[in-house]
């Protein structure tokens, strides 16, 4: 997530001050989590390869339901009504 650029200057002014204060505590934030490795992936540009695999996932799971309510539903068009063969013509004898 960009953070605007007051956003940013605020922040480098708590870190500022952080420091100033609390050097031993700057020092404990500013290593944190670096010896995890899902921590170096998720602080990188982008967040990684996982988002973009669960959107993959979704995606393929819509395309198939998409393929299956397509082939699931009739076509739309009336069927034929059974043909019945012509009455045969009545003939009255005299």
């Amino acid at each position: 997530m960009a953070l605007r650029e007051n956003e940013r200057r605020i922040l480098a002014e708590i870190e500022h001050r952080l420091s100033a204060d609390d050097p031993e505590l700057a020092g404990h934030l500013t290593s944190f989590g670096e010896d995890d490795p899902t921590f170096a992936a998720e602080r990188g540009a982008g967040g990684g390869w996982r988002p973009w695999l669960v959107c993959g996932a979704i995606a393929l799971v819509m395309a198939g339901l998409l393929v299956v309510l397509f082939l699931a539903t009739p076509d739309g068009a009336p069927e034929p009504a059974a043909t019945q063969p012509p009455p045969a013509p009545v003939t009255l004898s005299p």
